[in-house]
């Protein structure tokens, strides 16, 4: 069977002589808008190699809203009395030793026994 020629994709064919091109379809680019534009050139300035930006000032360097932010939000927290710190340490350090016990049993235990099979076996 012979491959016959296909029509170019990309929608209906237009007639001749209403922006048809020699393969028979158009290529249809909208206008950019002036939005668009503008985004698209300072998207060009910013990836542009060896081109310095605009000058920044020390404050926009820093951050400083940033840190303004996180200090607010830090004074919101409601912190832990010292003794409520003193028991909760005392809990986590405790509940890890015994967490870590129960572990170095069960692999002195398995350890044990697969020295015992491979004896056996």
């Amino acid at each position: 069977m012979a491959m016959s020629r296909r029509a170019p994709r990309g929608g209906p064919v237009p007639r001749a002589g209403a922006g048809a091109s020699a393969a028979g379809s158009r290529v249809v680019t909208p206008a950019p808008s002036p939005v668009a534009a503008e985004r698209a050139e300072r998207m060009r300035q910013m990836m542009a190699p060896g081109r310095p930006g605009r000058v920044r000032f020390l404050g926009e360097r820093l951050n400083v809203q940033f840190f303004r932010e996180a200090w607010s939000e830090l004074q919101k927290v409601v912190w832990p009395t010292p003794l409520q710190a003193r028991n909760l340490t005392a809990m986590v350090v405790s509940v890890a030793f015994v967490v870590g016990m129960i572990l170095g049993g069960m692999d002195f235990l398995f350890s044990r026994l697969f020295e015992l099979i491979l004896r056996i076996g």
